[in-house]
């Protein structure tokens, strides 16, 4: 009794616990992928979408790149391009930034939204930036003590845009723009829930930076809370509407680092020593396909002229009798085989000689019955026989094959 009663607790404490996780709340997924097809909470796809009507609607190429800055063909519209990027981390390599500059100096605008921009191109730029804690990049940007609350961002310019700030519920906008070397040029276009600097913009050449510390202000869930979109429009609006070519980053906000874009092939051809080690390697590995790989065929072995085993057996057993002068036993081995075609072909019962078998045989095969009796009484002679002459065997062959033509 005391063993069902723990059993049925046992099922009953299962169960609940299967209910309850049927019916938990499954939290969304807060991964930051800003990525354009991504429908959840940290998604891109709402930005992307407003962003390509915004500017496809004014005629502009509206494509997305997925290589680093320098490998892309941003160039070929001329000036009047845009170029952006919303990502955790924007990491980039020194023939990137060199491509950025160039780009951005030939009258094109670039526009960076990221928790972390790379210190390179900040330091080129002149601009200093504080984010949290070093290991805030790796933990949602959130430090020890920061709540969930109600968090906002604004534009700084409060005769244009007035004094709204546009919020969600989440972490802390802390990062801000510091002091910069070259304050006369850069103008702070938005601030933080402290009132810092997030989003400054500068120009470069005949074109221009903007540089956004919260990409999140960004996401699904920001954009698609309460009338957060005037925020994505009021951003943009420092942005001309009319542009030749409109680039959507799809390479750093998957935190490439300059690394990713290791080549072994590049190494080889940095250094003269391993760039010959693999001209030379490669030309024998061209030069052993084209003479060495050739199949190598087997001898053929000569095929011998075919044998009729069978007529050499026959011969073979021939002469053995022959030799042996032992016609006494060709004899029964020719009735043998007499008696055993007549069993098969005629279906006679061939261990008694009599009358009734006779007048069947001579019946089947129209054989006169007393020819068949002579000689069969014949064969019986021939048996009883110790000796057996040749002319004797060649009679009973004779007498057989005759039979057998019948």
């Amino acid at each position: 009794m005391k063993l069902i009663v723990r059993y049925s607790l046992l099922l009953l404490i299962i169960a609940t616990a299967a209910c309850r996780d049927k019916n938990a709340v499954k939290l969304p997924d807060l991964r930051h992928t800003y990525s354009k097809r991504s429908k959840k909470p940290f998604g891109a796809f709402t930005a992307y979408n407003m962003l390509k009507e915004k500017y496809s609607s004014s005629g502009a190429d509206f494509s997305t790149v997925n290589k680093p800055f320098y490998k892309n063909d941003v160039t070929k519209y001329g000036k009047k391009g845009l170029f952006v990027v919303i990502a955790e981390s924007v990491l980039m390599s020194e023939e990137d930034i060199a491509s950025m500059l160039h780009y951005v100096e030939n009258g094109n605008q670039v526009f960076i939204s990221s928790e972390y921009i790379s210190d390179e191109l900040m330091d080129t730029l002149g601009l200093q930036v504080q984010y949290q804690d070093l290991f805030s990049m790796f933990q949602n940007n959130q430090k020890p003590g920061d709540a969930l609350h109600l968090t906002t961002v604004q534009m700084a310019d409060t005769l244009e845009f007035g004094t709204k700030k546009y919020g969600f519920y989440y972490f802390p906008f802390k990062r801000c723009f510091l002091k910069t070397d070259s304050t006369e040029t850069v103008r702070t276009l938005g601030l933080n829930e402290n009132a810092a600097p997030d989003f400054i913009t500068l120009p470069y050449g005949d074109g221009r930076f903007f540089f956004h510390l919260h990409p999140e202000a960004f996401s699904n869930y920001f954009l698609l809370t309460n009338n957060n979109k005037d925020y994505f429009e009021n951003v943009f609006t420092y942005i001309p509407a009319v542009r030749n070519a409109v680039y959507w980053d799809d390479y750093y906000r998957l935190g490439n680092s300059p690394d990713d874009d290791f080549s072994m092939f590049g190494v080889f051809m940095k250094y003269p020593m391993l760039r010959w080690a693999l001209f030379v390697a490669l030309g024998a590995i061209l030069f052993y396909v084209a003479f060495g790989s050739k199949r190598r065929q087997r001898i053929v072995p000569v095929k011998q002229k075919y044998n009729n085993d069978s007529v050499s057996f026959v011969e073979t057993i021939g002469r053995l009798y022959l030799q042996k002068k032992d016609n006494h036993n060709i004899a029964d081995k020719m009735i043998t085989y007499f008696m055993e075609y007549i069993r098969t072909h005629y279906y006679l019962n061939t261990s008694q000689l009599n009358s009734e078998f006779f007048s069947s045989l001579s019946r089947k095969t129209e054989v006169p019955e007393q020819e068949v009796k002579n000689f069969f009484e014949k064969i019986s002679h021939l048996q009883q026989s110790e000796k057996i002459s040749d002319e004797q065997l060649l009679d009973l062959n004779n007498r057989i094959q005759s039979f057998l033509k019948k």
